[in-house]
């Protein structure tokens, strides 16, 4: 296991280089703040976690799917303004990808998260 991942923890937020696509379509690139919604346990293949970026472009999609699109308050330890979390590109990346850690979710924050993501995934029927 890599030792970054070691110090990493569900709802921090982090500053991530995100690849570029090719070809191009409507996923995050470049660096961004992520939260990271997944750290795979026990013995893995490569040093993978699972994030979901963060965009301070909030448009009507966003405000008429706060589920899939929970908003976050600016805080002065991680986001310079509002944000919203975009569940609809959580990916995985390599743990070397991570630039900073930038801070972490409360947890009232991060259930918000977990209500999208159960959505999305279906678990327990949501």
């Amino acid at each position: 296991m890599s030792e970054m991942i070691k110090f990493l923890s569900y709802g921090d937020i982090v500053l991530v280089a995100l690849p570029s696509n090719q070809p191009q379509g409507h996923e995050q690139e470049g660096k961004k703040p992520a939260i990271i919604v997944g750290i795979p346990k026990g013995v893995t293949r490569y040093p993978l976690i699972l994030l979901a970026p963060l965009t301070s472009k909030i448009g009507k999609w966003a405000l008429e799917n706060p589920l899939m699109y929970p908003k976050l308050s600016p805080r002065v330890d991680a986001l310079p303004q509002e944000s919203v979390v975009l569940l609809d590109q959580i990916r995985a990346v390599d743990v070397k990808r991570v630039i900073s850690y930038l801070g972490s979710l409360t947890s009232n924050e991060y259930e918000l998260i977990q209500n999208g993501l159960s959505k999305i995934f279906n678990i327990n029927g949501a």
